[in-house]
């Protein structure tokens, strides 16, 4: 992508301009992603300063918009990255393979960094999103997507919901499919590749990385909007959280620990067999969690425990009774780390589980 080195943006919606003009002058290469994050940053030199701490370069400045790069099997991988500073939300844009280089690079960046979290799109969102696509574009199709039916959800199926599920599907009609699985099998989406009316076509997955296949750039970002406005509500319950050491005593030798935590509500409720599934899970390769101390009280329907983020060393407690987990900082607060266990509680334990 060429930019005049003179140039600086100061919005996103100049930025989409920049996008647009430069798609139109082939520019810009088929499949370009954008990974949209959620940060905790109070402003623009903040995110700068973070970038840099894990190893990024910072190649060149246009205002708001960097081009950064950090190396891989001995090359740089390169990034556009802007700072809508409306919400604190960086957007990072590539070329690089998803499977291969936005992993090593990019992805180790979000899962380390405590300011920081993809933009994960609950299967509810997701569904909602899919549901409003449709209600836009009647002729809209679906030519791909991935669906996911998990142990200890309350969603109907009519056939087999005991099952643990996961489907992939390809083809023209995946918009009629995807109903048919939503109501036979209970699954809910994960990625679905949509293609519109306008000619715009896009795949969309729940770490909120968008690729864009063909057409222009509003309806990215229309989407990107509509995720961060649901995503707001659990990033502020997360700052609203907090931990401080009180001391006491005619010399302060005593120490007493304050935690203030933030809340998620469980509407289908957590029965107590399904208390040794959520541990397993929740100790499984794909969530990365290592439990401590943790304490069952069946008459009370009560668990508590400590949780260590192994990406990153992050601790906090859980308290959870049948419709509440409250969650404890220890330290710290990390956002990634809180992100990424609302994301299970919702695709392990509720789907339908919402910010207290």
């Amino acid at each position: 992508m060429h930019i005049d080195e003179r140039r600086e943006f100061k919005d996103i919606q100049e930025f989409i301009e920049l996008l647009e003009s430069e798609k139109v002058g082939w520019q810009i290469p088929s499949k370009l992603q954008i990974i949209a994050t959620i940060s905790t940053h109070n402003n623009f030199n903040e995110f700068i300063d973070n970038l840099k701490q894990y190893g990024f370069i910072i190649e060149k400045e246009f205002g708001k918009l960097l081009l950064i790069s950090k190396m891989a099997h001995g090359e740089k991988i390169y990034f556009y990255s802007f700072f809508d500073d409306r919400n604190n939300v960086p957007l990072f844009l590539t070329v690089a393979r998803k499977t291969d280089d936005i992993p090593e690079t990019l992805f180790d960046y979000i899962r380390r960094s405590k300011d920081i979290s993809n933009l994960w799109i609950t299967p509810k969102v997701m569904k909602e999103l899919k549901d409003k696509l449709i209600d836009n574009y009647s002729n809209l199709m679906i030519t791909y997507f991935s669906a996911k039916r998990t142990p200890t959800t309350d969603i109907p199926a009519e056939y087999r919901p005991e099952v643990v599920r996961g489907i992939q599907y390809r083809g023209d009609d995946g918009k009629q499919a995807l109903d048919e699985m939503e109501f036979y099998y209970g699954v809910l989406p994960k990625i679905i590749e949509f293609r519109l009316p306008n000619g715009v076509a896009f795949k969309i997955d729940n770490k909120g990385i968008i690729t864009l296949i063909q057409g222009d750039f509003s309806n990215v970002f229309e989407i990107i909007e509509y995720v961060v406005g649901n995503m707001i509500k659990l990033r502020n319950a997360i700052g609203g959280s907090s931990y401080r050491i009180h001391r006491v005593g005619i010399n302060n030798q005593f120490s007493n620990v304050i935690q203030t935590p933030w809340s998620v509500l469980l509407p289908s409720g957590m029965k107590f067999g399904e208390i040794p599934i959520l541990r397993k899970f929740m100790e499984g390769e794909e969530w990365e969690f290592t439990l401590l101390e943790d304490l069952i009280l069946k008459d009370k329907m009560f668990f508590s425990a400590r949780l260590i983020d192994n990406n990153n060393c992050s601790v906090f407690d859980i308290i959870t009774t049948a419709n509440r987990v409250d969650i404890y900082p220890v330290e710290q607060i990390n956002i990634g780390t809180y992100m990424r266990f609302y994301e299970f509680l919702v695709e392990i334990v509720d789907p339908l589980a919402v910010v207290g």
